[in-house]
C-alpha cells in the first residue's frame, strides 16, 4: 500500500502547528522502551521526582516507592479534583470527556505535551503494523457527529466515520472500501457486522494493513472472521479515555502494555489501577480504572512491556454469574462457549448473556445460528455443566440483539436487582 503522502504531511503538519510533537516523543517511547527494566524504573523515578503528583491524600508522590504506598484515587474523586481545579482557574488546552461506561462521567484535562505523548503511543503502536499516525483512518463508531468540531477533528486526524447499520449498510461498507482506507478502527460489534455484509458482497477492494478492534470484548473465532473477509490483521487495542492506548496487540498475540509513563497494576479488590507519571494536567495515581484484567509476563520482545493484558475480565459488576446467593462462576465461561460453538459450527455472531435471577441466564444473538438459538443455548449449558458441576439454565432471549445502539457492549450483563433473592 502506498502513502497517499501530500495528506499524510498535511496531518502531521497541523500536528506540528497544534504543538503536538509526535515524531519526537514516538522515538522517546521507543528509547524507553529498548532499556532494562532497571533503567526505566530510574527514569521514572526522575520524572515523578521532577512532576511530584498528588495522591488522592493530597501527598505528593515522587518516587516509586511512594506510588506503592499510596492510596487509590477513584472516580468520585478524579471528578472533585476536576471540580475544584476549574473553581480555582485551573485550565488545560485539550479536553476529552468520557460518557462513563460504569455510570460516572469523567472530564479528564490535557496539556499539549500530555496530548502529544498519547499520540505518539498511539504512532509506536500503529508503525509495528506498517502504518504511520496520520494514515487514511475509516472509523466504526457510533453515527457521524455533526457540528464543525466534529469535523475538524475528523479532517485534522485524517478519517472518515461509518456506521454499517439500518437499511443503508451495505451501501456504507461500499462507500468505506471505495474510500480506501489504510486501516480500520472501531466497535468490535460493528466490525463484525461490517465483515458480515462485506461477506456476502462481490466487491474487488484494496485490503487495509490492520483492522484494530477497541472498546469491546471480540472472541478469536470473531477477530478469525473479520480477519479473513478483509483480508488485513486484527489487532486488539485496550484504552480508556483517561490514557488512551494502554496494551495493543502485536502480531504473535500478545497484549502489550504500551505506555511507558503508564502502569498497571491489577487489585484483587479494585481491578485494574492505573497510574500515569508524566501527567501533570490532572493527578491520576493509582487510579481505579474499573475493568478487572489479569496480567501476565512474556518473552515476546516485538512490543512494548513483557508485561501483557492475557484477559480482558470486565466491569466488576459483570465478572461473575451467579447460580445461588453463594455459587457463582466467571463470566469468561460464556465467551469460551460460544467461541467454541463458532469455531466448530464455522459461524460468527454477536450475542450477550443477561442474568436477571439466580441460576437462569438469557441469550441474545445478533442473527440467529445455523442450527438455531436453541441449539447454541443447550451448547453453552451442556458446557457450563462440565465447567461448574451442575446444570445451568440458559434459554434463548425472545429478541436479539438491537445493532443501532452506539453504545459500546459487552458479552454478559448482570441484571439482578441489589440483594435479589430468587
Amino acid at each position: 500500500m502506498i502513502i497517499r503522502w501530500p495528506r499524510f504531511l498535511l496531518t502531521r503538519l497541523l500536528f506540528l502547528a497544534m504543538g503536538l510533537p509526535i515524531t519526537r516523543y514516538r522515538k522517546e517511547v521507543e528509547q524507553l522502551w529498548s532499556f532494562s527494566k532497571e533503567v526505566r524504573a530510574k527514569s521514572l523515578n526522575r520524572l515523578l521526582a521532577r512532576i511530584g503528583p498528588l495522591n488522592s491524600a493530597g501527598v505528593e508522590v515522587n518516587s516509586l516507592g511512594a506510588l506503592e504506598s499510596s492510596p487509590s484515587l477513584d472516580k468520585t474523586q478524579l471528578r472533585n479534583q476536576s471540580a475544584q481545579k476549574q473553581r480555582n482557574g485551573g485550565k488545560s488546552r485539550f479536553g476529552r470527556h468520557t460518557a462513563g461506561t460504569t455510570g460516572e462521567p469523567t472530564q479528564v484535562s490535557l496539556d499539549r505535551k500530555e496530548l502529544a505523548r498519547m499520540l505518539a503511543v498511539r504512532d509506536y503502536c500503529f508503525r509495528h503494523y506498517g502504518l504511520k499516525l496520520g494514515q487514511r483512518e475509516a472509523r466504526l463508531w457510533g453515527r457521524p457527529e455533526a457540528g464543525i468540531k466534529s469535523r475538524l477533528k475528523n479532517f485534522v486526524m485524517n478519517r472518515r466515520v461509518f456506521h454499517p447499520v439500518g437499511p443503508e449498510a451495505k451501501n456504507e461498507v461500499a462507500a468505506l472500501l471505495s474510500w480506501k482506507p489504510d486501516y480500520l478502527y472501531g466497535y468490535a460489534s460493528l466490525l463484525l457486522e461490517a465483515a458480515q455484509i462485506l461477506d456476502g458482497m462481490e466487491m474487488e477492494f484494496e485490503p487495509p494493513k490492520c483492522v484494530i478492534c477497541t472498546a469491546e470484548s471480540v472472541l478469536p473465532a470473531q477477530k478469525a472472521y473479520i480477519s479473513r473477509v478483509f483480508r488485513a490483521p486484527v489487532a486488539e487495542e485496550y484504552g480508556s479515555t483517561e490514557f488512551d492506548v494502554i496494551a495493543f496487540e502485536c502480531i504473535d498475540g500478545h497484549r502489550h502494555l504500551v505506555n511507558p509513563w503508564v502502569l498497571v497494576e491489577n487489585a484483587e479488590d479494585k481491578g485494574c489501577i492505573v497510574t500515569d507519571v508524566s501527567r501533570t494536567s490532572q493527578s491520576l495515581v493509582r487510579y481505579e480504572l474499573g475493568d478487572y484484567v489479569s496480567l501476565e509476563s512474556t518473552e515476546c520482545p516485538l512490543l512494548g512491556s513483557p508485561e501483557f493484558i492475557h484477559q480482558l475480565e470486565g466491569r466488576s459488576i459483570n465478572r461473575f454469574a451467579f447460580l445461588s446467593k453463594n455459587e457463582k462462576f466467571h463470566a469468561l465461561e460464556f465467551a469460551r462457549a460460544v467461541d467454541r460453538y463458532q469455531s466448530v459450527s464455522d459461524e460468527v455472531f454477536e450475542f450477550t448473556v443477561y442474568q436477571y435471577e439466580y441460576g437462569r441466564f438469557e441469550l441474545e444473538t445478533s442473527i440467529s445460528p445455523k442450527k438455531g438459538r436453541q441449539d447454541l443455548s443447550r451448547y453453552i449449558s451442556g458446557y457450563l455443566y462440565d465447567v461448574v458441576g451442575k446444570p445451568v439454565d440458559v434459554i434463548p432471549a425472545g429478541e436479539k440483539i438491537a445493532p443501532e445502539s452506539s453504545v459500546k457492549k459487552g458479552y454478559f450483563i448482570q441484571a439482578m436487582e441489589p440483594n435479589h433473592d430468587a
